[in-house]
């Protein structure tokens, strides 16, 4: 399954459940995030946009005034990436960078034919905040972080529209998510602990959306990157994300952010 991923990246995006009828903002016939609903102007300030040489697509977080955080998977292939910032509509973004491979850092033990270490950090030149434009807040280094099971989180990004479809919406598109316990999620995968599950009931996200933030709705903090998918969908396994207090250590490293 894993080969298949990185052998179609296009259809290598993260899969999440979705609760739906959730709080709707507008009607339901722009969906993107399956059965998700159309984000407001400066809703989720953080969301980054990533597009990639061959008309690829990917998504990330704004985690200060010069970083992205995405995964892995998103980055590294490309020597240029252009990073968009500030935009509700898929096609206005209110800043736009296009950074070279030299401003990408990539986790020194990814490997992709495994699923561990799917993160990525990008450096871009400062971006001011602004109402549209913001970091999300990351969990504080600790000797221990909750499991987050039980918990719901928000997923973000212009995915593809339908399973049938490569369609992406243009209004930035967002659902609420169950994550599901550690061990619940081990009695059928054998998933290493640096990963959150997140089940897969009514709806996925697709193509579109490998990097994008999963964001405890709660404390606004981010939790998750998504990192794996299977290219088929409606699949019976559940969504995984990379665990960000896994690796707040190696993003304090490579940032000098005060974690």
């Amino acid at each position: 399954m894993k080969l298949l991923v990185v052998f179609a990246l296009t259809l290598a995006y993260a899969s999440a459940s979705v609760l739906h009828g959730f709080n709707s903002l507008e009607d339901d016939t722009n969906v993107g995030i399956i059965h998700g609903h159309n984000a407001a102007p400066g809703q989720f300030p953080y969301q980054v946009q990533l597009l990639l040489p061959g008309g690829l697509q990917c998504g990330g977080s704004l985690i200060s005034h010069r970083w992205v955080l995405t995964a892995a998977y998103c980055t590294e292939h490309y020597d240029n990436i252009t990073v968009r910032l500030g935009n509700n509509l898929k096609s206005t973004p209110r800043v736009t960078y296009i950074v070279s491979k030299k401003d990408i850092i990539i986790h020194e033990d990814f490997n992709s034919n495994e699923l561990n270490d799917d993160i990525s950090l990008i450096r871009i030149p400062y971006v001011k905040y602004n109402s549209y434009i913001n970091a999300v807040k990351l969990p504080k280094i600790n000797r221990s972080y909750p499991s987050y099971a039980g918990k719901k989180a928000y997923i973000t990004g212009w995915g593809a529209t339908s399973f049938d479809s490569t369609h992406k919406p243009e209004i930035l598109q967002y659902a609420k998510v169950g994550i599901i316990s550690a061990k619940d999620c081990k009695k059928k995968y054998d998933f290493p602990s640096s990963f959150i599950c997140v089940s897969v009931a009514s709806a996925e996200t697709w193509e579109g959306d490998t990097g994008i933030p999963l964001v405890e709705t709660r404390s606004s903090v981010q939790i998750g990157i998504s990192c794996y998918d299977s290219p088929e969908p409606k699949r019976k396994h559940p969504a995984i994300f990379t665990r960000v207090t896994s690796y707040l250590k190696w993003i304090k490293y490579h940032t000098g952010l005060p974690l």
